[in-house]
């Protein structure tokens, strides 16, 4: 079943290759996306080794970031909205390089494949030891009208923009309020898009169970911390968010059709406290 699933996935790829079916690489990669997976091709068992041993790591690179390409060339994570923003090229033989913009693509060199419905498909080699192994990442257009299309928009992400000085406890409220808000949503759409989900991209600090959530302590290298103008204001956010859980608690956890859509409803109901 699993090669016939790949050969087909890959009939499909040849169909949709850039230059057929009107399928225009330059002006289908402008717009916001969310990198679902890379698809790895192996083909012998030096490479099934290596990419067993490396395999978490590539797609922390990349699995389930939310990245924007823009017309005027420039590139950016959301997680670097209001920070630096790299650059991106793509020649007319459909060769993608994207520069200078954070872990995963400080230096990314990729091949456009094609385009499955909203998903594009960016062929990458990448080498590990003496073996080249072949990715197929595949990312998923955001449209405006798309529920997703919240997580990019500037108003919904001014939590992550660092305060230039100290904050009312007021607004200190308002900041976690408006991260558990963001990231419900993004639980949601990772829920119906993705069959994994990562917790690395998701900066509360939180850890997750099946049906459940737990709170981890305080610490100021949690990238929550960061978010805030000094230590002071970070502990009174984490204090803000540990009031939430503690009155929530005791209330039966949220049912869902999966585990992420459940952590998404949870954050809904922290949220909704906080309000």
């Amino acid at each position: 079943m699993y090669k016939y699933t790949i050969g087909l996935l890959l009939f499909f790829i040849s169909c949709v290759n850039p230059g057929k079916n009107n399928f225009d690489p330059k002006k289908e990669i402008v717009g916001n996306w969310l990198i679902l997976y890379p698809q790895h091709i192996l083909k012998n068992d030096a490479q099934r080794k290596l990419y067993g041993k490396a395999q978490d790591s590539i797609v922390d690179q990349g699995g389930l970031k939310l990245v924007s390409f823009e017309k005027n060339g420039k590139f950016f994570q959301m997680d670097s909205l209001f920070g630096h923003h790299g650059s991106w090229f793509l020649a007319d033989s459909g060769s993608l390089k994207i520069n200078s913009a954070g872990k995963g693509f400080e230096n990314f060199n990729g091949e456009v494949s094609g385009m499955l419905n909203d998903t594009i498909l960016i062929e990458e080699l990448i080498k590990l030891d003496n073996e080249k192994i072949k990715l197929i990442w595949h990312l998923k257009k955001i449209g405006q009208a798309d529920d997703a299309a919240g997580l990019f928009q500037r108003s919904n992400n001014g939590w992550r923009q660092k305060p230039v000085k100290k904050e009312q406890a007021t607004e200190i409220k308002t900041r976690v309020r408006t991260m558990l808000e963001y990231y419900a949503l993004y639980f949601k759409i990772v829920s119906v898009e993705s069959i994994y989900f990562s917790r690395a991209r998701v900066f509360l600090p939180f850890t997750y169970y099946q049906h459940g959530i737990g709170l981890t302590d305080f610490v100021t290298t949690h990238p929550f911390a960061s978010y805030f103008y000094d230590e002071n204001d970070a502990k009174i956010g984490y204090d803000i968010l540990k009031s939430a859980f503690e009155k929530t608690k005791d209330e039966d956890f949220p049912s869902g059709e999966n585990f992420v859509s459940e952590y998404s409803m949870y954050f809904q109901r922290l949220a909704k406290e906080l309000r």
